[in-house]
């Protein structure tokens, strides 16, 4: 197979869970993840697997029954790992417009399931060293918001709470068997909606997902828990911290396989977002969820990237 550092893929959807006219940002990231797997695949000319989903702000959101263009190019290369750049494009009357951009970092597993080398990407020219440097800078505050993660108590307080338990059963898997990390961005994106739809008595849509970090695989059969909790609301805005956990059935306590800290609002219906109630911590755990959750939207912003405009040298 020929290695190559960027690939484009078309996705459409015509029908949906929601009744919203707008792609839910679950399914988008699923069509992310399919293309950026495929251009780590093609770049390393092994299986790889997600390592870590970037935070993505969806600027314009992505409507159904339309074409919709994902294109994903190599922009970093570590040891074993492979830092992709994606971009989510629809064609309007004016032109192409960018809904949201994302990196997703995958990394390269050999025939024996290790991690395995990933050939390294050499910049070629000033935008590419540009962009080189940025992934690398990256790494920085993902460690600190994993760490700031790592910390947040097991009980997480009083606030709004969902988990949701199933068996993993689908057929979104790598070619290796494991489930795919779209597949697992939906359970994260879906719980967080019902869980912000719980505490707002409305329906939601989210406005900025992804920042997920995947430690392991899940593997077709294992006993799944995803649980949503509440941790921080703006004024129309409802921040959301999901835990993935999952293992084999008969084990009481799963470990921990992924962390997501979806932002969701409620639309109004007139382009808008209805205000939302505050959520008041009352207890001292309370307080320190709510103090690592505003740290840890300090640290994603410091990450996020803006859609940028189209142009001859994108």
């Amino acid at each position: 197979m020929a290695r190559r550092s960027s690939i484009e893929l078309t996705f459409r959807e015509v029908a949906g869970s929601s009744p919203d006219s707008f792609v839910a940002a679950g399914t988008v990231v699923d069509w992310i993840d399919k293309t950026a797997y495929a251009c780590a695949a093609s770049w390393t000319r092994t299986d790889c697997v997600t390592s870590y989903v970037g935070n993505m702000h969806f600027t314009v959101p992505v409507p159904r029954e339309t074409p919709v263009t994902v294109q994903a190019r190599v922009v970093h290369t570590g040891r074993t790992s492979v830092h992709i750049q994606t971009r989510v494009l629809i064609r309007k009357e004016e032109g192409w417009v960018v809904c949201t951009e994302c990196f997703m970092i995958y990394v390269a597993v050999g025939d024996d399931g290790e991690p395995a080398a990933a050939a390294g990407f050499e910049p070629q020219t000033e935008l590419e060293r540009r962009r080189d440097l940025d992934a690398s800078q990256r790494m920085v505050y993902r460690r600190q918001m994993e760490e700031t993660i790592q910390s947040l108590p097991e009980g997480m307080g009083s606030s709004e709470a969902l988990t949701l338990r199933f068996l993993a059963d689908t057929d979104e898997r790598y070619p290796d068997g494991k489930i795919r990390g779209g597949a697992v961005m939906k359970w994260i994106d879906k719980t967080a909606e019902i869980c912000a739809e719980r505490y707002s008595g409305h329906e939601v849509a989210a406005v900025l997902t992804g920042g997920v970090r995947f430690y392991r695989p899940v593997t077709v059969g294992d006993l799944v828990e995803v649980d949503a909790r509440l941790v921080l609301t703006g004024s129309k805005s409802m921040h959301v911290l999901v835990r993935v956990r999952a293992g084999d059935r008969r084990v009481k306590h799963p470990d921990v396989v992924a962390y997501g800290l979806p932002v969701m609002v409620a639309p109004d219906g007139t382009g808008s977002a209805r205000p939302i109630a505050p959520w008041e911590p009352i207890t001292d755990e309370d307080h320190a969820v709510a103090a690592q959750a505003r740290k840890l939207r300090d640290l994603r912003n410091a990450t996020l990237l803006t859609p940028s405009p189209i142009t001859s040298q994108n």
